[in-house]
C-alpha cells in the first residue's frame, strides 16, 4: 500500500561548496554534469541524492561513497528509516521537474521547490527489494563501461607504443626502435621516423568527409523514435551514449542519411571541442543518424584502416595540434578543410595490417559491451516505471 509524503519528510537538503581551494585526492567532486575532479576532502560520506540547483534539472544523481558537491548542486541527508535512498533516487528521476523551475534565465530550484514535491512510497521492505533489482542492472552496466574504458586504454597504449615510440615488432620480433631499427630524419616532423614510412595528409587517406543535417528548416525534433546523434553523444571512450539523444521520425532520417551516408567502417568525429571523441561504426546504423556537428569520415582502406585512423584522431598528438586551429567564439571547433590538411604518419603495409589485426579484436569486444549496455539500459528503463507504479511486483 502506497503512503503519501512530502519530500521534506524524507530528506534534508544541504548546499554544495566551492572546490577550487581543495587539493587533488580520492573523493569525487560532483557538478550538475557529473564528476568534475577528485579531491582530498569530502562534504558527506553516506548515501545521498544529488539535486540540481542550477542548470539541467533532469540530471539528478546518486552517490554511495564520500563525496563533495559544487555550489550548483545540492546534496541530501536521506532519512533511511522511512525510505531506501536508491529507491527514492529512482523515483525522483521519473518526475518532470521543469514546472518547478524558479529561475528567470538559467533553470533554478530552491529548497522549497524540492521540499513541496509529493512522493508516494510503498513499505520500506518493498522499496529495498525494488532497489536491489534496479541496482543490479546498474552494477552490470557499470562493469561493461569499466571494461570498455580498459579496452580503449589498451588500444591507445598499443598505438602509442607502435606509432609514437616506434617500438612496433621488427623483422626479428623485437621492438623496432629500441633494437636499433633504421630511422631517417623527417624535416616536416622535425624528428626521426622508421625507414620507409610516409607522411600524408588526412585528405589523401580518406574517401570523403560528410556531415549530418541541422533540423532547422528541414524537420522537427522529437517526433519519432529514431536516435539523432550530436557531438554530446560521442564519448572520450569511443562509444555513443544513446541515453540523452533527441529523436527524429523516418522521413527526417531519410533526409539526414542522404547527406551523412554513414555505414559500417566509417568514423564519427565530434567537430566541436573538446576534440578526441570518435566512434567506429561496427555495423550499418539502424534507428539512428547524425547531425551537422558530427563528421562522418570514410577511410581509403588501401591506405589506412578505420582502426588506425580512429586512434590517430583520438591521440594526444592530434588533439593538441588540432586545437591550435580551432575556430569559433562560443563553441570552438575544427573545420573540414583544416582536418583534411592535418598530416599523419603511415607505416608500411605489413605493419598497418598487423596492427589492425591486433586492435580489431579490442574493438569487437567493446562493441559487444556496448550492445550489452544498450540492452540492459533498455530493460531497466522499461522496468523502472512499472516497479515504481506497483504494476510489477518483486517476488
Amino acid at each position: 500500500m502506497m503512503k503519501k509524503y512530502k519530500l521534506s519528510e524524507l530528506l534534508e537538503i544541504r548546499n554544495g561548496k566551492d572546490h577550487k581551494a581543495l587539493n587533488d585526492g580520492e573523493y569525487p567532486v560532483y557538478g550538475s554534469g557529473g564528476i568534475m575532479r577528485y579531491v582530498d576532502e569530502y562534504l558527506y560520506d553516506k548515501e545521498s541524492i544529488l539535486l540540481p540547483r542550477k542548470g539541467s534539472l533532469t540530471n539528478i544523481q546518486y552517490a554511495n561513497e564520500p563525496f563533495w558537491t559544487v555550489d550548483t548542486l545540492y546534496y541530501t541527508e536521506v532519512k533511511s528509516e522511512l525510505t531506501e535512498p536508491y529507491y527514492l533516487y529512482c523515483y525522483l528521476k521519473l518526475l518532470d521537474l521543469s514546472g518547478l523551475d524558479s529561475g528567470t534565465g538559467v533553470p533554478s530550484m530552491t529548497f522549497d521547490s524540492y521540499y513541496n514535491i509529493s512522493v508516494f512510497l510503498p513499505p520500506l521492505s518493498e522499496q529495498k527489494k525494488i532497489a536491489a533489482v534496479l541496482s543490479s542492472f546498474d552494477r552490470q552496466i557499470a562493469l561493461c563501461r569499466s571494461a570498455n574504458e580498459t579496452l580503449e586504454a589498451m588500444a591507445k597504449q598499443l598505438y602509442d607504443y607502435w606509432f609514437v615510440q616506434f617500438d612496433f615488432p621488427g623483422a626479428d620480433g623485437k621492438p623496432y626502435k629500441s633494437s636499433s631499427g633504421k630511422m631517417v630524419y623527417n624535416a616536416q616532423l622535425k624528428r626521426e621516423i622508421p625507414e620507409g614510412w610516409e607522411l600524408k595528409s588526412v585528405k589523401e587517406c580518406i574517401e570523403h568527409i560528410n556531415t549530418g543535417l541541422n533540423p532547422r528548416d528541414n524537420f522537427v525534433l522529437n517526433t519519432g523514435d529514431i536516435k539523432y546523434i550530436t557531438v554530446k553523444n560521442l564519448t572520450t571512450e569511443g562509444t555513443i551514449d544513446f541515453s540523452t539523444c533527441d529523436t527524429i521520425d523516418e522521413s527526417a532520417r531519410e533526409i539526414v542519411h542522404k547527406r551523412s551516408d554513414i555505414k559500417k567502417g566509417d568514423i564519427l568525429f565530434a567537430s566541436i571541442a573538446p576534440l578526441g571523441r570518435c566512434y567506429i561504426l561496427q555495423e550499418n546504423p539502424t534507428q539512428w543518424d547524425i547531425n551537422e556537428s558530427v563528421f562522418s569520415i570514410r577511410p581509403k582502406l588501401k591506405k589506412v584502416s578505420s582502426e588506425y585512423l580512429y586512434l590517430f584522431f583520438m591521440s594526444q598528438y592530434f588533439v593538441k595540434k588540432a586545437e591550435l586551429f580551432s575556430t569559433g567564439s562560443v563553441f570552438s571547433g575544427i573545420r573540414i578543410s583544416v582536418l583534411e590538411n592535418m598530416e599523419l604518419l603511415l607505416p608500411n603495409e605489413e605493419i598497418m595490417n598487423l596492427f589492425t589485426e591486433k586492435v580489431k579484436s579490442i574493438f569487437s569486444l567493446k562493441d559487444n559491451n556496448n550492445q550489452q549496455i544498450s540492452s540492459l539500459t533498455r530493460q531497466r528503463n522499461e522496468l523502472l516505471p512499472l516497479l515504481m507504479n506497483g504494476q510489477v511486483e518483486v517476488k
